[in-house]
């Protein structure tokens, strides 16, 4: 593997050598010229290296000082302190989110590089497109003339520079790269909705502004060797509103006509039903909202996921992503108005009575219905190692193209009643930020208010046992309740009536697999703080059997179940405790409350 590798990354080299021989720089540049062409680092390297954060930052900022198309400008800080670039494109000077507020046919077009920073090719590949909307005034004009572009370069800063050659052991150049993760170890692409990192929350400070009409997300992907320099994965399962759905579509089956006749043919994210195993078929999934895919589908919005195949030679991921985002930018200028339109339709729907009177699905899965798929793969063989004794596929260089079947037939597996109105205690400060991270529509109890609310109860409750992005998520089991409950004032209430009704479900349903109770930010409400001596409550227990002699026989029935507890006094003696007065009846409440009439809602004494 190691020895076809090298081959490849030489190849490249050598058919890149007279690119840039007699390159010379000019004053007022920010790298070679070749002609009248700037040089990208990556060019000038022979199309093997990606730049540091550095050299980046100074190209970046050159470029658009030498254009009237460009702005260079940040949008956050990381936690070592560097600056979180961001480069826009318009043809007309609006550098703003203030410039784009009542846009009705133009698009803003969000393209971001390097979440996972040692998979650089989307940021070599946006730099190229850049500085030739900056030399080429009929490019520009035709690809910003209904789209302005955001571009991110770097948005892992501080994994990106935990720079060298052994970041992705799987991947084929470029000779030097950062880190998956960011200086906290946290993984960006798992934190959309979470929010934890403050690199994301500052993302979300940006997306929120400018509101980007379409959404593209750039890595370099893992798995088997197949024909493929991309694929992709763009939300149809039913995560995404109907009607921007078949947009998508369109949208798809029109990229991948002219992918194809450049000579990149694509395919959907690859994900076989056995690991490396092409021939075992290819399943879809809906994307949570913890990915990038998956939020900005419950942002009403199209989210590209970009995978280059880790095994083709850095160049051809280059190039094939440059193609795909002008190609994408063509069509987003074709399409613009129709787009706005669906996207306006789509926000409508979600704050209509209409989006929550029906089941709002939170995760998905598929069935067993399939339909065949025409997959470019190559020859591969099924092998034992000697060492480990572990099967393995050894991929060859010889293409050949399977038929095999495809999964994507997905229904909801986890669905949820949506409220007219969630409402959040005031003291679950942490959860209240993360609603206004995300720009969620909050209002606030101006006085003290006793409601009679929907909520469930927790139990059965088993948190993973290693970290998981930082936390230790949990899963539980739930149960409807009613009761009244005094609000505080200060409370939030959440009205539903509004385009991010999706986002809140998602954040505040505690079914949803990337709820804050299932990340753990409820992780209080399970633990019991009160508790009891032994020799009091075994005082109490001929008293309680005496008021209660049913007992006796529930606690046999328990104890011939449960032969662990019939052995455990303390399991006994909290059996009885729980009956009393004095066990906390708030044990495994959720906080959040729910409220269905849309008449108690708007009567909420809010501000």
């Amino acid at each position: 593997m190691l020895k076809r590798l090298q081959a490849l990354n030489v190849g490249v080299l050598l058919s890149c050598i007279f690119f840039v021989q007699g390159a010379s720089d000019a004053q007022g540049n920010s790298g070679p010229l070749v002609g009248s062409r700037l040089l990208t680092p990556f060019e000038i390297s022979g199309r093997m290296d990606t730049p540091r954060y550095e050299e980046t930052i100074s190209w970046c900022s050159d470029l658009a000082a030498s254009s009237d198309l460009l702005k260079y400008t940040t949008f956050g800080i990381s936690p070592q302190g560097r600056a979180l670039p961001l480069v826009v494109a318009d043809n007309r000077g609006r550098f703003t989110p203030a410039d784009h507020l009542k846009r009705s046919d133009h698009l803003v077009l969000l393209v971001e590089a390097c979440i996972h920073a040692g998979e650089s090719c989307g940021k070599d590949a946006g730099m190229q497109l850049l500085r030739n909307l900056a030399e080429d005034r009929n490019l520009a004009e035709a690809l910003l003339e209904k789209v302005t572009l955001l571009f991110i370069p770097i948005f892992n800063v501080d994994g990106h520079e935990r720079f060298g050659p052994y970041g992705r052991i799987n991947q084929n150049g470029p000779r030097e790269m950062g880190w998956r993760v960011t200086s906290q170890n946290l993984n960006l692409n798992r934190d959309f909705l979470k929010a934890d990192a403050p690199e994301m929350r500052d993302w979300l400070e940006l997306f929120n502004a400018w509101q980007p009409d379409f959404f593209i997300d750039i890595h370099s992907t893992d798995g088997a060797d197949y024909q493929y320099a991309i694929t992709y994965g763009l939300e149809l399962q039913g995560n995404l509103e109907a009607g921007l759905s078949g947009w998508v579509a369109d949208y798809l089956d029109t990229v991948n006509g002219t992918m194809t006749a450049a000579g990149f043919p694509m395919a959907p994210y690859v994900a076989f039903r056995d690991w490396h195993d092409p021939r075992s078929g290819l399943t879809a999934w809906a994307a949570g909202p913890r990915f990038s895919q998956g939020y900005a589908a419950i942002r009403n919005r199209p989210g590209l996921l970009v995978e280059t195949h880790m095994l083709k030679d850095y160049a051809t991921r280059v190039e094939s992503t440059r193609l795909l985002l002008r190609h994408t930018m063509e069509l987003l200028n074709s399409q613009a108005g129709r787009l706005r339109e669906v996207i306006v339709a789509a926000d409508s729907l979600t704050a209509s009575p209409e989006f929550r009177s029906q089941p709002f699905p939170l995760d998905f899965e598929a069935s067993d219905k399939s339909s065949s798929f025409k997959f470019l793969g190559v020859e591969y063989e099924q092998e034992t190692s000697e060492v480990t004794g572990g099967s393995y596929f050894r991929f060859s260089d010889r293409p050949e193209t399977f038929s095999v079947e495809y999964f994507d037939d997905l229904s909801p597996s986890i669905t949820a009643d949506l409220p007219e109105a969630y409402l959040v205690p005031v003291e679950w400060t942490e959860v209240i930020d993360r609603l206004e991270l995300h720009g969620v529509r909050l209002e606030r109890l101006k006085k003290p208010v006793e409601l009679k609310i929907r909520t469930v109860r927790f139990s059965d409750a088993k948190w993973r046992e290693r970290p998981y992005e930082g936390r230790h998520p949990v899963t539980f089991v739930t149960e409807r309740l009613t009761e009244s409950r005094l609000f505080p004032a200060g409370s939030v209430v959440v009205p539903m009536d509004q385009p991010l009704a999706r986002v809140a479900a998602h954040l505040l349903e505690p079914g949803g697999p990337d709820s804050l109770a299932q990340w753990g930010f409820f992780d209080q409400i399970f633990e019991r703080v009160e508790y009891v001596e032994s020799y009091v409550i075994e005082a109490m227990i001929p008293e309680m059997l005496a008021e209660h002699p049913e007992w006796a026989e529930e606690l046999a029935a328990r104890k011939e179940a449960d032969p662990e507890f019939a052995e455990n006094p303390w399991a006994i003696r909290y059996w009885f405790y729980e009956k009393t007065p004095f066990y906390d009846q708030r044990v495994g409440i959720y906080p959040v409350g729910m409220i269905d009439d849309p008449q108690v809602v708007e009567a909420l004494p809010t501000g």
